[in-house]
C-alpha cells in the first residue's frame, strides 16, 4: 500500500454561489485552507510525492479500490495542551467553524460530550469534490486534490460486479420519494437517471476557470466539478469497505428557522454488499452542512488524563431515535413487493455486523476495559435472506430497549493512524507557532515609491510579497521590506529621533517627516 501521509485542507473553499454571506465564507476559508498541515514548509514535499505515487497506482480490479483497504483514521493533536490564545488559533486554521457552530445549534454534532469524544469538522475544499476530499482527509489526512478517489468511485459505478445491486437499491430508494410526489418513471427514465448519477462521478469537470490558487507545479485549483448525492456516499463506503456516518440536520431552514425543504444525507452508510469480515469496523466520520461536506476527526486525548470520554459516535440522535440506515434494502426481482419496516432489532443486528457497537452511560461512567456492554457477535447471523426483507424507514424509533438509558454508539479505532502522522504534525504545531508569534508580533511594515508613510499587511500577504525581489534592500536593521526606490528618502539613513524606526532625509536634517514636524512644532 501506497505510504499515505496526512494533510489538512489545503485549498480554497469555494461555496459555488454568490451570495455576499458565501463569499465572505471564501475568503476567510481560503485563508484557513492555504495554511493546513501541508502547507508547512517541511510537509509540502512529501506530500507531493506520496500524491504522486498514489495516483499512479493502475486500476486493475473492477470491484474494488486499486489501494489497499484504508485502516486509518486523521486525528487532530490535543489543542488542549496549548494557551488559550494559540488554540484559539489553530482552531481558526484548521476548523470548519461555520460547521461546526451549524451543527451544534442544531443539537446535531457534540451533543454527547459528556460520554464521547468532541468531534471536529476540518475546513474542506468546496470544489464539488468536497465529499471525496472530506473522505480522503478523514482516512489519510489529506485532499482527493489528484481525484484518485473520484476516478476510483466513478469506475466502482460504472464497472464493479455491484453496481446492478447499487442501482437496485437507489432505484427502491427512490421510487418510495417518487411516490410521495406523485411521480412515476418509465423504466428509459429509470436508466437514464441512473446513466447521470453515474456520469456525476466523472473526473470531468462541470466549470473551468482560473484560479488564483496554484500548485507548486503549476496546475490550477479553478475546476469545479459535479456535486454528488447520498448513493455516491454508499458507493463510497462499499469502495472503502468501511461503514459511513454523516452527521447533518433533517431539514434545511430559511433565515427565520423555518423548515424549507428535508436534507436527506444524513445517517449510516454500511458495505451491505462486501462481506463484513473484509470491512473496517471503524467508521469514517462525515459532517453536512450548507450543501458541503466536511471531515468529521476526533482529538489525540490518549496523554490527557481529563479527557476520559471513549472515542465513539452515537448510533442514535439527541432524542434517542435511531439513526437512518441508508439504502439498506434490495429488493432484487420483487420490486413490487410491499416490504416491512425495518424493526429496532433489525437495525441493530444489521449495524452490530459491520460496527462496533457499545452501550455508553450518559453520565460518562464508562469502563475503556469493557467498553460498558460491546454488543459482541448479537446480529452477526442476520444473513441474506432477512436483508432482502429488509426497507428504508427515515429512523427507527427506540421504544423498547435501552431501558437502561445507556446510549448505542459505534467505537472509533482512532489509534491506528498512519507512520508520518506524527512527524507532519510536529512540522505543522512548529510552522504554526511561527505564523502565531509574527501575527502577534505585528503586521509588517512596507515602503514603496514616493510614499511619505508606510503602510501594512496581513501575513499571508507579507509571505507572498517577500518572494518578490526588492529593488533596494535596506542596509541596517530596519524590518521593512523595500519594493521600490524611494525618492522621499535615502535608504541606509535612519531617522536621528530617538527609538523612531523610519529613514530620515538630508532635506530635514536626516530626520523623518514625521520627526521634523513634531521638532518644528516644538522650537
Amino acid at each position: 500500500m501506497v505510504n499515505e501521509i496526512v494533510e489538512l485542507a489545503d485549498s480554497v473553499d469555494d461555496r459555488c454561489n454568490s451570495t455576499s454571506e458565501n463569499k465572505e465564507n471564501y475568503r476567510s476559508e481560503y485563508k484557513t485552507l492555504n495554511r493546513g498541515i501541508s502547507r508547512a514548509t517541511d510537509n509540502v514535499n512529501i506530500v507531493s510525492r506520496v500524491r504522486s505515487e498514489l495516483a499512479l497506482v493502475d486500476n486493475t480490479d473492477e470491484e474494488y479500490l486499486s489501494i489497499d483497504t484504508p485502516v486509518y483514521t486523521f486525528t487532530l493533536p490535543d489543542f488542549t495542551q496549548f494557551p488559550d490564545d494559540f488554540r484559539e488559533f489553530l482552531e481558526k486554521d484548521l476548523i470548519s467553524i461555520s460547521t461546526q457552530s451549524s451543527l451544534e445549534q442544531a443539537n446535531r454534532l457534540n451533543w454527547w460530550t459528556s460520554f464521547a469524544q468532541r468531534l471536529w469538522p476540518l475546513s474542506t475544499s468546496g470544489d464539488g469534490n468536497c465529499l471525496l476530499h472530506a473522505a480522503s482527509l478523514g482516512v489519510w489526512g489529506f485532499h482527493d486534490r489528484l481525484l484518485t478517489l473520484r476516478k476510483n468511485l466513478h469506475t466502482f459505478l460504472s464497472q464493479s460486479t455491484y453496481r446492478e445491486a447499487l442501482w437496485r437499491r437507489w432505484k427502491r430508494q427512490q421510487s418510495i420519494l417518487n411516490a410521495q410526489a406523485g411521480l412515476v418513471y418509465s423504466e428509459v427514465e429509470w436508466r437514464r437517471e441512473w446513466n447521470a448519477i453515474v456520469s456525476m462521478a466523472s473526473t470531468t469537470p462541470r466549470l473551468r476557470r482560473q484560479s488564483i490558487v496554484s500548485a507548486g507545479k503549476g496546475d490550477l485549483y479553478g475546476n469545479i466539478y459535479e456535486s454528488l448525492e447520498e448513493i455516491h456516499v454508499l458507493a463510497l463506503a462499499h469502495l472503502l469497505k468501511r461503514p459511513i456516518i454523516v452527521v447533518a440536520d433533517t431539514m434545511l431552514k430559511d433565515m427565520n428557522g423555518e423548515p424549507l425543504a428535508p436534507i436527506p444525507f444524513g445517517g449510516v452508510y454500511l458495505p451491505v454488499e462486501c462481506t463484513p469480515s473484509e470491512c473496517q469496523r471503524s467508521p469514517l466520520l462525515l459532517a453536512y452542512d450548507g450543501g458541503h461536506f466536511s471531515a468529521l476527526v476526533a482529538m489525540d486525548s490518549s496523554n490527557n488524563p481529563n479527557n476520559p470520554n471513549t472515542p465513539a459516535i452515537p448510533l442514535v440522535d439527541s432524542s434517542n431515535e435511531l439513526l437512518c440506515i441508508q439504502f439498506h434494502t434490495d429488493p432484487g426481482d420483487n420490486e413490487e413487493e410491499d416490504f416491512t419496516e425495518l424493526s429496532f432489532n433489525d437495525s441493530i443486528s444489521l449495524l452490530n455486523e459491520y460496527l462496533d457497537v457499545v452501550r455508553l452511560d450518559p453520565q460518562g461512567n464508562n469502563s475503556e476495559n469493557n467498553k460498558n456492554g460491546l454488543l459482541g457477535s448479537l446480529g452477526r447471523s442476520v444473513g441474506n435472506k432477512l436483508r432482502l426483507k429488509l426497507t428504508r424507514s427515515n429512523s427507527v424509533r427506540n421504544n423498547t430497549t435501552n431501558k437502561s438509558g445507556h446510549i448505542l454508539c459505534a467505537l472509533l479505532h482512532t489509534d491506528r493512524r498512519h507512520e508520518y502522522h506524527d512527524v507532519m504534525i510536529k512540522n505543522y504545531l512548529q510552522n504554526a507557532m511561527e505564523r502565531f508569534q509574527q501575527t502577534n508580533a505585528g503586521a509588517p511594515r512596507y515602503g514603496a515609491g514616493k510614499s511619505q508613510f508606510y503602510t501594512e499587511a496581513d501575513a499571508e500577504s507579507h509571505e507572498k510579497v517577500s518572494q518578490l525581489t526588492p529593488v533596494k534592500p535596506a542596509t541596517n536593521n530596519d524590518p521593512t521590506l523595500y519594493l521600490s526606490k524611494s525618492t522621499f528618502y535615502k535608504t541606509g539613513v535612519q531617522c536621528r529621533a530617538e527609538n523612531c524606526t523610519f529613514f530620515g532625509n538630508d532635506q530635514y536634517d536626516n530626520y523623518c517627516s514625521q520627526c521634523y514636524q513634531s521638532k518644528k512644532k516644538t522650537i
